[in-house]
């Protein structure tokens, strides 16, 4: 008596620990923590704003460049020039003893500052491809942060709900264990009295060691399956899970599935922009055989030191074809073609596999609702066999072992129904991730609560 009250207080104690090891934290807190603390999605965003930042760039070549330009130049001597050599007529017209008349052109240090300006003005379409690969490298951008968010909306459900059955799979343990140290009193005290044999209270003693064992097991799993949430939520302790596995959801028609999956999957997106930025490339590519044309303008701000050759100002027209570059050119376009085309080669791959995806969750949610069906059938039966079994031994009909089968297949039962219920919202948790639809998880779980309170009112 006195040992299965201690255990009975052990168990109470163990669960307890387990209930309280962090804050509490509903879903959608969990999904709102989720959003605004994981280093993937922050790595996603930097990527997003990497490739935004790569369509400004394309776009300013659009815009002329202007340049401010200073220089400091000391020469070995100054530049000059003697009127005999401008004018050789002259050489021979100059008094004897006169030297040769000579002019300072350059002094050997003089300084520049001028401001420049470049428009282009036609670049073979270069510029425009540039842009539109820009665009769409965005686009991809945000299709690639959109499909990390699913995954780890579909993660989140696994691991938060993973540890909701962890934790209630301990409270199931532990109710066994408690149900088993009663048994083992009442075995005890009718072995004392001589109405059974020792040895069914031994089967009693067994199963209690196992059913504690495996409480034990429970209790670790729980522990596990905290510190998983905790890593993907970035919190120190594990978070205490106050929304329980709602029930089952019902299962949404598979072609309306594949239909939206095919239209809006994240990662099929991203594949499409993928597939317009290479196509892009492969434009821009072509147009380095074009020749390229452009404005530009030249004013010198600092004039002191400007010779008679140079100018205040200056503008101009300047045009570029490269007629002969050892076939680099021709080079860089089938490279652009091979890139573009084995984007093309996984868009089609993605669009097969996600179509088999959704069959599968769809598969899976299905034979979880199936198995779900039958737990629930099957509980209250085990319930009623329970009352049964231990009714019936206390009485002398029935053996220790009846009763320890019929504790065991309730506990079965009910690990089983939750078991059923958590694979039933992965499955729709995959299937939302593949059909672009995981923002809508929280409304959904929040639905199902709700209806289950109405319900039990």
């Amino acid at each position: 008596m006195i040992r299965s009250s201690l255990i009975r207080a052990a168990v109470l104690v163990g669960v307890s620990g387990l209930a309280h090891a962090g804050e509490r934290m509903s879903f959608a807190d969990a999904m709102a923590r989720l959003e605004s603390s994981s280093h993937v999605l922050e790595a996603a965003r930097f990527e997003l704003a990497q490739a935004r930042a790569e369509l400004d760039q394309a776009r300013g070549r659009r815009l002329p460049t202007v340049n401010l330009e200073g220089r400091v130049t000391r020469l070995d001597s100054p530049l000059d020039v003697g009127v005999a050599e401008l004018l050789p007529s002259l050489g021979g017209l100059l008094p004897p003893g006169l030297g040769p008349i000579r002019y300072e052109i350059q002094s050997e240090q003089f300084y520049n500052l001028a401001v420049q300006a470049r428009l282009p003005l036609y670049t073979g379409g270069r510029i425009s491809a540039g842009i539109s690969a820009g665009q769409a490298g965005a686009e991809a951008g945000e299709a690639a942060l959109a499909a990390t968010r699913a995954q780890l909306h579909e993660l989140l459900v696994q691991r938060y709900f993973g540890l909701v059955l962890a934790e209630q799979a301990a409270e199931v343990r532990a109710a066994t264990v408690d149900g088993l140290s009663r048994h083992l009193e009442d075995a005890t005290r009718l072995e004392e009295e001589g109405l059974i044999a020792r040895a069914e209270r031994l089967r009693a003693n067994v199963a209690l060691a196992e059913a504690e064992r495996e409480l034990q097991s429970a209790q670790e799993r729980s522990v596990l399956a905290g510190a998983a949430l905790a890593a993907l939520l970035a919190v120190s302790d594990a978070p205490r899970p106050s929304t329980p596995i709602p029930p089952a959801p019902a299962s949404p028609a598979l072609a309306g599935l594949i239909e939206q999956a095919q239209r809006a999957n994240p990662t099929l997106a991203e594949l499409r922009s993928r597939q317009v930025q290479a196509d892009a490339a492969v434009q821009a590519e072509r147009g380095s055989f074009l020749p390229t044309l452009g404005v530009f303008g030249q004013r010198e701000l600092y004039t002191g030191d400007l010779t008679l050759l140079d100018p205040d100002w200056a503008v101009g027209l300047v045009a570029e074809w490269t007629l002969f570059d050892g076939f680099q050119r021709r080079a860089k376009v089938d490279q652009a073609a091979a890139r573009s085309d084995r984007v093309a080669a996984l868009r089609a791959d993605a669009e097969r596999q996600i179509e088999l995806l959704v069959r599968q969750q769809h598969e899976q949610l299905v034979t979880a609702l199936a198995r779900l069906d039958s737990f629930s059938a099957t509980r209250e039966l085990a319930e009623e066999s329970l009352r049964v079994q231990q009714r019936a031994f206390e009485e002398g009909l029935a053996s220790s072992l009846d009763v320890i089968d019929a504790e065991l297949a309730l506990s079965r039962v009910r690990l089983g129904e939750l078991d059923a219920r958590l694979q039933a919202w992965r499955a729709l948790a995959g299937l939302y991730a593949a059909s672009g639809q995981s923002a809508l998880l929280p409304e959904r779980i929040e639905a199902r609560l709700s209806v289950a309170s109405t319900l039990a009112d």
